[in-house]
């Protein structure tokens, strides 16, 4: 069973999402608004119920991404269309071959992204996705479980942030300056996927708030967080470029982020798949992400697997003790 748009998904659509609040129906619904890519939604059923989900839009997608070289061309990619780092399927337990025959079966290239369920044939890794998770009551308790020359370079970027206003708004007070800094912060991403629009900011249907960093009355950055239960999800930032050398904007901004969710009981904060050495600075842990590649072709199919190692992401295996004792 499949679907054109959101707001025909059935309830029972929510009800596998289960934790992965981005896959909701009403996010995605307000991505079809703000973000449309020809999406899809599949449900797949065995003796009457539902096994298995995926949504599945289409992207020009440069395909060399992790080896630096410009290829773009229009892929199907079954994932959340927001660069958001959660897996954009679900599927029961028992039933990984029966999701991925579907995929395998549908006309054309399909790429699963952000994967961390294991399914069925060959899979080249991704970015990995950088958690911390929070064992301290305040932020005097995470400085202090630091090892001493980490805890000296973060007080040294707390001590350029004294005179920064710092303050929560809410997306709908989402400012074109702020906009501007998140496109800032785009183009300069080495891995690039979708470019999201003023509106996805503005409406955003999430629990969110929004960290606003000024100084002077000049707007610094932001920090996008969603509350999704236990867990704090770090998801868009944008800051002027021009000024973190001096203020360590964005390293700051991280810092206000931990401060966030250790002031509101969070769990664990998902700090996102980027600038992983800086998060692993911060004391965070990487959780793997997976990709798969289908064709409906079988030789083509084979080609494409046996290349997958040479498009997968090449980690950089970084060894940082960060904490005195853990």
């Amino acid at each position: 069973m499949e679907f054109n748009r959101a707001q025909d998904i059935p309830g029972s659509w929510d009800n596998l999402t289960g934790a992965n609040i981005f896959l909701k129906r009403a996010f995605l619904a307000h991505l079809e608004k703000t973000n449309p890519c020809q999406q899809r939604y599949r449900m797949l059923f065995d003796a009457g119920m539902l096994q298995a989900l995926y949504v599945v839009y289409q992207l020009k997608l440069n395909v060399f991404t992790y080896r630096s070289l410009p290829l773009r061309i229009p892929v199907l990619i079954i994932g959340i269309p927001c660069s958001v780092a959660k897996q954009g399927f679900v599927v029961q337990e028992g039933y990984d071959q029966f999701l991925a025959d579907d995929i395998h079966s549908r006309k054309g290239a399909h790429l699963i992204l952000n994967s961390t369920t294991s399914l069925p044939g060959k899979s080249g890794a991704t970015l990995p996705s950088c958690h911390l998770d929070l064992a301290w009551k305040s932020m005097d308790q995470y400085l202090a479980a630091l090892r001493s020359h980490y805890r000296y370079r973060l007080k040294k970027a707390r001590a350029k942030w004294q005179d920064v206003k710092v303050e929560l708004i809410k997306p709908r007070q989402f400012e074109p300056i702020l906009y501007q800094q998140y496109l800032e912060v785009y183009q300069r991403s080495q891995f690039k996927l979708e470019q999201l629009s003023l509106d996805f900011f503005r409406n955003l249907p999430l629990p969110a708030q929004v960290i606003k960093a000024s100084f002077q009355d000049q707007v610094l950055g932001f920090a996008l967080l969603v509350e999704n239960g236990a867990e704090l999800v770090f998801l868009f930032t944008g800051f002027d470029h021009a000024l973190n050398p001096s203020l360590d904007i964005y390293l700051n901004l991280l810092l206000e982020v931990i401060n966030y969710g250790l002031i509101h009981d969070f769990k664990v904060i998902d700090f996102g798949q980027t600038t992983e050495e800086i998060k692993e600075k911060l004391g965070c842990r990487l959780q793997e992400k997976r990709m798969w590649l289908f064709h409906s072709n079988p030789f083509l199919h084979n080609l494409a697997n046996r290349l997958l190692g040479f498009l997968e992401y090449q980690k950089l295996e970084h060894h940082y003790r960060v904490f005195i004792e853990r």
